[in-house]
Parts: C-alpha cells; structure tokens; sequence
C-alpha cells in the first residue's frame, strides 16, 4: 500500500458508521492496532462516559459502566462531563506509537477533546502520514458542534477538527467518506476493496 494511503468515515451520529467499519475489519482483527471509543452507558442505557479501548479488546462499541474500568477520558458527573486527558497523553499516544507488525491502525474516532492534547495529536499525524495505513471515522463538523453545544469545551478545538480533516484530504492517496446509512452497501464495497487491496 502507498505511503499514508488511509481511509476514514465521517458523517452524522447514530447512521453506524462504527458498526460498519468493525463489520468490514473483523476478518483483520489480527493486523489491526490503535483504538477505538467505547460509550459507557448505565443500567438506563444512558450515556455516562467515554474509554479509550485498545484495538486489541474485544470490539464493543457500547458496554454498561463499572467501577474499575480503565481509560476512562470523559465522565459524567452531577457538574456535567468531565475530561481526563492523561488517557490520551499516555495510553492513547502508546497505542499509536506502538504497534510492531500490525499492518492497519484503527482510529475510531477522533475529534473531540483529544483534539487539544498536542501529543496525541502528534501520533494521530504521524500515523495518518507515516507508511503503515490507517482506517476510522473523523467526527464530523455537525457532531463536533452539537457536542460543544450538549458538553461546552473549548471552542479553539474546531478549527483543530478541521485542520485533522484537510489533512486526510490533503492527500489523493486518502479517502474521507461521509457515510449515510442509505449508502450501506456503496460505502461498505469501497472499505472491503480497500482492506482487501491493502493488506
């Protein structure tokens, strides 16, 4: 595969987009490094926080809170959501910088508070130009928006949002794909191609 040649998924919350990529990369799971976010929700099913997952667990995109679960970057409280950027400084950043003879770093998703913890940022880039492909899904400018208006958070991060997208763009190599649901099967015959052809 061509140096930095990556795919990822962008698109409004709740089409799947998570739910398609995991589908399409189960038979590589194997290969795979990275991470991805996994929702914490309580008995309710309400959403109580995020964790970062190595792409090494098990891939559930949703499981109930429990106290000891590591990784935790972004937790409810009675003040609202609180951020735990130490997840991405040390862990998140290990997950990238560290993945030996995988052939495909799963990023799933990225554009949210990461956004501001320059080491992070700093693997994210180096994977995303660096020889090994990477796949996963950018959080899309309408989701970015409607989680600062839903979380608050610092509004310097969407002009970061951007930058990470046009630097997926940037390159003809890349491909950032706004997913619909309607366009399952369309969507889901380029990520198998490209799986295929790349690894």
């Amino acid at each position: 595969m061509k140096q930095g040649k990556s795919l990822f998924l962008t698109g409004d919350s709740g089409e799947g987009k998570t739910t398609l990529l995991f589908q399409c990369l189960k038979p590589y799971r194997a290969v795979t490094g990275g991470f991805f976010s996994q929702r914490l929700v309580n008995e309710s099913g309400d959403t109580v926080g995020f964790r970062l997952a190595s792409a090494k667990e098990e891939w559930e995109p949703k499981i109930c809170y429990e106290e000891g679960l590591t990784n935790i970057f972004l937790r409810r409280t009675v003040e609202g959501m609180v951020s735990f950027p130490d997840v991405f400084q040390k862990e998140g950043r290990k997950l990238l910088t560290s993945h030996g003879d995988h052939k495909l770093i799963l990023m799933d998703e990225i554009g949210g508070v990461e956004l501001l913890i320059p080491d992070f940022m700093e693997a994210v880039y180096a994977c995303v130009n660096g020889p090994k492909p990477c796949i996963g899904v950018i959080k899309s400018r309408n989701n970015f928006e409607m989680m600062m208006a839903r979380n608050g958070g610092n509004p310097s991060a969407s002009h970061l949002r951007d930058e990470l997208e046009e630097s997926v763009k940037v390159s003809h190599d890349n491909q950032l794909i706004t997913y619909r649901r309607k366009e399952d099967a369309a969507v889901r015959d380029i990520i198998l191609k490209y799986l295929r052809e790349g690894i």
